[in-house]
């Protein structure tokens, strides 16, 4: 693989959005790294890791972190790195779990992993059973069904609502609210100050709305997450709202994207497989192997981004301090080395420590409540699918490099 292509990694992926298996075999069976240098793309040089033995050494090593400053050696916050003007944000980014490193990280998840534990343990699960059975039962009578509006988007974030303790009714804003926060990200198209100011508006109002709903929970404590949150017992220094409510945004904004996504495109995959769908009817029993499966097949989420906080040694090649090293995850997890015919579908596979959740310290926070979620949303929704067919024959996928599923999948009865 010459430097040329290198360069070109990240359009090729582009251009080949619906399906960028191929483009990333090409490059795994090259090399298990790759420098993209990015010259005049006014972007940071950064590693590809595209082998998951690689990506297991880079998610699970103490030595690769999420703050680019500190990988510099400063100790300025995440924050410092957006633009001007975005305070609100820049606060939410701050008390991210996902940005943080330890002791701070292992403190905060500890407390937060522990309410959210509690909270499905309380019968969140049958909530959710509720809640997905009334969608499927709106939807069963329609002759078109557009599927990632109507019920990938809306499942995960009513469940999340339910366990936050947040109105229902509010869900349309959140969804307007959670999409302009997430044009933040540094991996999506279009002009990246009004991406930024977009995202900043979003960040005011949640700030605004959840500071309302703590000091409600604090006056009258219920049985839901954020009353588990206030009530809980924070090391010195943490817990406060600042905290609390990019917690609470931070749950309804990543758990949405990534699940609405993977219902999108797991529901795919069993349209464009019938076999796979009729041993689902016949045994829905296998729902928990067939989501895990899927979710490794064509993860919902295909890169993470690490900082080397030492120098390194990763698959022969050296990373020094202050590397941006960016983890292929779909590549990884069609990596044949850990994977044998990572292409097929195989719901009996042996090796199920896929990274479509992550790995190590950040292994998704919300990996449990996101499991319930998908598997309850697609043993519901798989009862339908033998009438239904895909209306027309181009799909349109999101120009995104993390986040990856189609933007609508129109559905019509048979």
């Amino acid at each position: 693989m010459s430097a040329l292509d290198a360069e070109r990694f990240h359009s090729l992926v582009l251009a080949n959005i619906e399906n960028p298996y191929p483009v990333y075999q090409r490059f795994r069976e090259s090399a298990g790294l790759h420098r993209v240098l990015r010259p005049g793309s006014g972007r940071e040089p950064e590693w590809l890791v595209m082998r998951y033995g690689d990506a297991s050494t880079v998610l699970t090593g103490r030595g690769f972190g999420r703050g680019a400053a500190a990988a510099a050696g400063s100790s300025a916050p995440l924050s410092a790195s957006l633009a001007g003007g975005c305070p609100t944000l820049g606060a939410f980014v701050d008390n991210w779990l996902v940005f943080m490193d330890p002791p701070r990280h292992t403190a905060v998840r500890a407390v937060v992993a522990d309410c959210l534990a509690q909270r499905i343990q309380e019968g969140l699960a049958e909530r959710a059973r509720d809640i997905v059975g009334e969608l499927v039962a709106d939807l069963a009578d329609n002759s078109r069904i557009e599927l990632v509006g109507d019920y990938a988007t809306v499942v995960p974030m009513l469940v999340i609502l339910e366990a936050l303790g947040v109105p229902r009714t509010d869900w349309t804003w959140m969804c307007g609210r959670t999409a302009a926060l997430q044009q933040a990200s540094t991996f999506r198209p279009g002009n990246r100050a009004q991406r930024l100011a977009a995202a900043e508006d979003a960040a005011h109002d949640f700030d605004e709305y959840f500071r309302r709903i703590l000091s409600s929970r604090r006056r009258a404590p219920g049985n839901d997450l954020i009353s588990a949150l206030v009530a809980a017992s924070w090391s010195d220094g943490e817990g406060a709202d600042d905290l609390l409510v990019a917690t609470c945004v931070h749950l309804l904004a990543s758990g949405n994207e990534t699940m609405r996504t993977a219902l999108s495109k797991i529901v795919l995959l069993l349209l464009r497989h019938a076999n796979l769908l009729d041993r689902l009817l016949d045994q829905p029993r296998l729902v928990p192997a067939a989501v895990d499966e899927l979710i490794r097949f064509d993860s919902p989420a295909q890169m993470v981004t690490r900082w080397a906080y030492r120098d390194a040694c990763v698959g022969g090649r050296d990373i020094h301090r202050g590397d941006k090293v960016t983890v292929v995850l779909g590549s990884a997890n069609r990596d044949p080395a850990s994977f044998p015919d990572p292409d097929v579908i195989r719901l009996d596979r042996r090796n199920r420590r896929h990274c479509g959740f992550g790995m190590g310290i950040h292994y998704c926070l919300g990996s449990a409540l996101g499991r319930m979620e998908t598997e309850i949303g697609v043993g519901a929704i798989v009862k339908l699918l033998p009438r239904l067919r895909i209306d027309g024959e181009q799909l349109v996928y999101g120009e995104d490099l993390i986040f990856h599923g189609p933007l609508e999948l129109w559905l019509r009865r048979v």
